[in-house]
């Protein structure tokens, strides 16, 4: 058999802890990858960060940092907590560090993810929800260059990230390019209508350094997290 391309090399992977998703990236996120997670709201983009976080720590010991643009760190503990995850626990051990970000400033925020980052040895970083970026910046060219430097920043700490951005079902909104030019992954959540009902679904679109399922795979959302149904059809019943 010929060789693949995208494997001529050992790859590093982070594994997900997302039941079905690591198998649609041949084992999972290459390590220091920067993803972005796109989806329409009530996908499970967040509850995904939060397995992401979760997994990360409990099952794979790395230790990570959690930059919430627009919840309370209380309303993320409540809401973790649903699904059996309990983030607090991990925020008193030292094992996770949430960060909240009240003020529009983007080199605030950016600091203050390369210091937390660095305080516990952070190998995990969400940002999570990356479209409230659109309200730190009055121009666009400001805001292109200042992400490709937090692009550039989060390769040098050499964490693996996740950046959520929310679309709408029927148009893709780029988070000023961040998707085209300084995410090495770009993963897609969303609903998916079928007939008379809405399907949640799952694709990667782009994973720089390895081979990746293409096909829309279905996802569920159960009292453990997501599960992407990575063996079944989406058009199969689930």
């Amino acid at each position: 058999m010929p060789e693949k391309k995208t494997e001529k090399f050992d790859v590093k992977r982070v594994r997900s802890g997302v039941s079905g998703l690591d198998e649609m990236m041949n084992g999972g996120i290459p390590k220091g990858n920067l993803v972005v997670l796109s989806g329409d709201p009530g996908s499970g983009k967040t509850v995904l960060c939060w397995q992401f976080i979760y997994e990360g720590i409990t099952k794979f010991n790395e230790n990570a940092v959690y930059v919430s643009l627009e919840e309370t760190e209380q309303t993320i503990y409540e809401g973790a907590r649903e699904f059996g995850w309990d983030l607090k626990k991990l925020v008193d051990a030292g094992k996770l560090l949430i960060i909240t970000i009240e003020l529009y400033d983007f080199e605030r925020l950016k600091a203050a993810v390369e210091d937390n980052v660095k305080a516990i040895s952070a190998k995990r970083v969400v940002i999570d929800p990356g479209v409230i970026f659109r309200l730190f910046f009055d121009r666009e060219l400001d805001a292109r260059k200042r992400i490709v430097s937090l692009g550039k920043m989060l390769k040098a700490i050499e964490t693996t990230t996740i950046i959520t951005n929310e679309i709408s079902l029927d148009k893709m909104s780029s988070l000023y390019g961040l998707e085209e030019y300084v995410a090495d992954g770009v993963i897609l959540i969303y609903h998916t209508k079928m007939k008379n009902r809405f399907v949640r679904s799952i694709a990667v679109l782009k994973m720089r350094n390895t081979e990746i399922t293409e096909k829309l795979k279905p996802v569920k959302i159960t009292s453990e997290g997501i599960k992407v149904l990575a063996k079944s059809e989406l058009f199969d019943e689930v």
